[in-house]
């Protein structure tokens, strides 16, 4: 029989491997996931056993992020279907009617997988899953599928199972769990040894023009997706410019555009009238398709913001003008005054004003000292940054 490893959610096993022939799936979760679940094929007053184990809810974002999103989902659907050898039939299920049903599926209602018993190639799958009618509700013609059809299905990616059960909000309670506990306890693996977590290219390096922002953006981050912190890391022109000249942005994207560089990179303007000047000059170069730009979101909170200016107080609309990171943060916590921009320098080339928060290193400092964040504190702007960034990392380019 040989040691089993699973990875599996709710009732639901998507993948399976045996002794030292397994996909290692510490990608999905952090070290201190490392729990204990019960085996799904033992009875109910068996021990638990170590696992590896995340909410579906919680997964979701890293499978984002290691990009298998729903278009790319899509393709991998698309080429396993024509890559299929010409022994077996056409896929007769298309990936939208696999995604409606899966979409459908209880996790939590299937039926308990079956112990091991020698299967051969599809079925497995066939007796397991297809067949179960959680599946069978939305597809019954996969009642009669043969095992070779169903090999189709036991050569998808299990993260594209993963990723399109999610689209059933009830799911999302459902954990993912990796029982490895039969690998180790037959001397396949050493335990310390089974957790390698993400790979260099899964990370973005998260690129800002000052130290600032690259703080307030790394401590946003644990605060509020503490489930993807280990897919950035963080760079600001000030302290870690890695090319001659001056420390700026334009000049950083020029010289990685040169050297073609393989990191998956983001650089990150403001959304003031600099920021908007280089983001435009920066979208003209050739980019490698590993590198996004992204300005910081424009915000109805700024459309009427007040500002101080040679005419004296006024309310203006500042996005593209005069945001910066700061403005993101709970304004009604650091100084006492009310929170301004002052309209500094004019741009010839786009008509328009420089601004910047008045105080604003207070601001970021009364943010960043703090440990944690009172239940008073607004992170709402600072959760529309994160959702921004992480969109622009896992649309395709």
């Amino acid at each position: 029989m040989g040691s089993l490893i699973t990875l599996s959610v709710g009732r639901l096993e998507v993948d399976w491997g045996k002794n030292n022939f397994f996909i290692n799936h510490s990608r999905l979760f952090l070290p201190l996931d490392n729990q204990r679940a019960v085996n799904l094929n033992e009875e109910e007053d068996e021990e638990d056993e170590p696992a590896y184990s995340r909410p579906l809810s919680s997964v979701v974002g890293r499978l984002e992020l290691l990009g298998y999103n729903l278009e790319h989902c899509r393709g991998m659907y698309e080429d396993l279907a024509c890559a299929m050898p010409y022994e077996y039939k056409e896929v007769a299920v298309s990936f939208d009617q696999f995604a409606k049903a899966l979409k459908s599926v209880r996790v939590g209602r299937m039926r308990l997988p079956q112990p091991d018993e020698g299967y051969d190639l599809g079925e497995f799958t066939l007796d397991n899953i297809l067949r179960d009618p959680q599946f069978t509700k939305r597809l019954p013609q996969l009642k009669n599928y043969s095992r070779k059809e169903a090999t189709f299905f036991e050569n998808m990616h299990p993260y594209v199972i993963l990723r399109l059960l999610a689209e059933n909000q009830r799911n999302l309670s459902e954990d993912v769990v990796w029982r490895y506990h039969d690998v180790v306890d037959g001397g396949w693996i050493e335990e310390d040894k089974l957790y390698e977590g993400l790979e260099d290219a899964d990370r973005y390096l998260i690129v800002t023009e000052g130290k600032s922002d690259s703080s307030i953006l790394k401590k946003s981050l644990g605060l509020l997706y503490p489930d993807i912190v280990d897919f950035f890391t963080f760079v600001d022109m000030t302290e870690n410019y890695p090319f001659t000249g001056t420390g700026n942005l334009t000049n950083f994207c020029q010289g990685l555009a040169r050297i073609r560089i393989q990191n998956k990179v983001l650089v990150v303007f403001d959304n003031d009238t600099a920021g908007n000047a280089a983001f435009q000059k920066v979208r003209a170069l050739h980019l490698p398709r590993n590198m996004r730009i992204a300005l910081l979101p424009p915000l109805p909170d700024f459309e009427s913001f007040p500002t101080l200016g040679p005419s004296g107080p006024n309310k203006e609309d500042i996005n593209g003008k005069a945001v910066a990171i700061e403005l993101y943060l709970d304004l009604s916590h650091g100084p006492a005054t009310t929170p301004t921009v002052r309209w500094t320098s004019y741009d010839k080339k786009l008509d328009r004003y420089q601004g910047e928060l008045v105080d604003k290193e207070s601001f970021a400092l009364d943010f960043i000292k703090q440990r944690t964040l009172g239940p008073d504190y607004d992170v709402t702007k600072l959760r529309r940054v994160w959702d921004h960034l992480v969109e622009h990392c896992t649309t395709k380019s």
